[in-house]
């Protein structure tokens, strides 16, 4: 095992390196004693999580790595990621953990850390969090200091702290229609506050997939499978339906067609809505490689500079905060509204949608219908086994070949940096031309999987 920590923090299926109970008790000491303040007696650690079963197994397991290290630890039980930044400052604490795997099925788990700003701990953080960890001499060093234990106990009212801290964000002079809201819960962490939510700020609110057992988060619903929410929005004709990942941070929005908007695409009202009202001083959005070339036309359009990193929104909030841009996020769903919070929020995001159509005063499809996206087709395709030492140069160059033969095609390929695959992403403005270039490099990319 030479890595622990992925492109978003540290996930895997549970049991597997490094979510074994073991290497769990490892990450949670090495990084409460990274993460404290070393020249007070006593840290603070707020932990939360998602709704999947092997929750009830690393809660504990995590809280006894903290509380040996002379942490206190709070619990807050199933709330979205988002809330942690903000019971982290309210609580002061010191640090803060999400037990999550996002947007994957109940067989993955994984874990998210916040510092004491309530950040996502930086590359160089996660680093030392290994080398401890990989490092036996330095490892049984920190585990044998003269630590007085530290005291775990549950917070009853977390969810309401961070309810009002989203409620604080409704700039008043909005009057808010009554909105007919279909919110898909995706049976994770929004299940509870959602759906009271929206009910308190005015909303007539129907909701689905709101009933976890611990094995149903994201499992054909939410974020990642719109399908029956569409079908509920066209049934009961609602004005809008909200879809959010397992830990909260994604959103999807179904507009009153049953029609699917991607994150580019609500990106692209932030954009204008925030132009409209002179918070964008800078002209600039962060998105990733990921997001289509129809958005960044649009916002090149109405005078707007589109910005991509790397996949992942922790790429994309660490070169907002570089450069103090407050708007920016992924096709995915991840939206980072900079102004309010430095971690995306499907639920955040959800209000100032609402706020910004019922400032509008019209149809959600209609407000949503900024620009013309470019065919894209996205694949992912199974790594069984651990590919060779020739597999990246291979796959480069198959890659390479493919754009010299196709430049007017856009050709992304990575390894996943959260799960055993490989992601293509093939784009170009002939749909026709898209297919066959994406049929040709899949089929090419197989091989080379496949190859023993």
């Amino acid at each position: 095992m030479l890595k622990i920590f992925g492109t978003d923090g540290i996930r895997c299926k549970v049991n597997q390196e490094p979510m074994t109970t073991d290497t769990c008790l490892k990450i949670a000491k090495a990084a409460g004693y990274i993460l404290s303040n070393k020249t007070q007696k006593k840290n603070r650690v707020i932990i939360s999580k998602d709704t999947r079963l092997s929750g009830y197994q690393y809660e504990p397991l995590i809280t006894s790595g903290f509380v040996s290290m002379g942490i206190e630890a709070i619990l807050v039980g199933p709330l979205p990621t988002s809330a942690l930044p903000i019971l982290i400052r309210s609580l002061r604490a010191d640090m803060g953990v999400m037990i999550t795997a996002s947007h994957n099925t109940y067989e993955y788990n994984g874990l998210k850390f916040f510092d004491s700003e309530g950040n996502k701990i930086s590359k160089v953080i996660e680093k030392n969090i290994e080398k401890i960890i990989f490092d036996k001499k330095q490892y049984d060093k920190i585990s044998t200091l003269e630590h007085e234990s530290g005291k775990a106990f549950r917070l009853e009212d977390a969810q309401g702290r961070y309810s009002e801290y989203l409620k604080s964000t409704i700039i008043k002079k909005n009057d808010l229609r009554k909105f007919k809201v279909v919110l898909d819960c995706g049976n994770g962490a929004t299940y509870h506050i959602a759906p009271s939510l929206f009910w308190e700020i005015g909303c007539d609110v129907t909701s689905i997939n709101n009933l976890p057992d611990g094995r149903n988060i994201n499992k054909e619903c939410g974020a990642v499978d719109t399908r029956e929410l569409s079908k509920k929005v066209l049934d009961i004709k609602a004005d809008i339906g909200f879809a959010f990942d397992g830990d909260g941070d994604r959103i999807i929005v179904v507009d009153e067609k049953g029609q699917q908007i991607d994150g580019d695409k609500i990106i692209a009202l932030f954009a204008k809505h925030y132009l409209k009202t002179k918070q964008l001083d800078k002209r600039v959005v962060v998105t990733t490689v990921m997001s289509n070339l129809g958005l960044e036309n649009y916002l090149k359009k109405i005078g707007i500079k589109l910005v991509r990193t790397s996949v992942g929104d922790f790429n994309v909030i660490t070169e907002m905060k570089k450069n103090s841009y407050i708007l920016g996020g992924e096709q995915s769903g991840h939206i980072i509204l900079g102004n309010y919070l430095n971690t995306g929020d499907g639920i955040l995001a959800a209000i100032k949608i609402i706020e910004i159509i019922s400032s509008e005063k019209t149809k959600t499809s209609k407000i949503f219908s900024l620009y013309d996206q470019y065919p894209q087709i996205k694949t992912n395709l199974q790594i069984n086994k651990k590919p060779n030492g020739f597999f990246d140069k291979t796959l480069n160059n198959i890659v390479k070949e493919n754009k010299v033969n196709n430049p007017k095609i856009r050709y992304l390929v990575r390894k996943s940096g959260t799960e055993p695959l490989v992601r293509i992403l093939v784009e170009g403005k002939d749909s026709d031309k898209v297919y066959k270039a994406s049929k040709i490099i899949n089929n090419q990319i197989n091989k080379i999987l496949n190859a023993r």
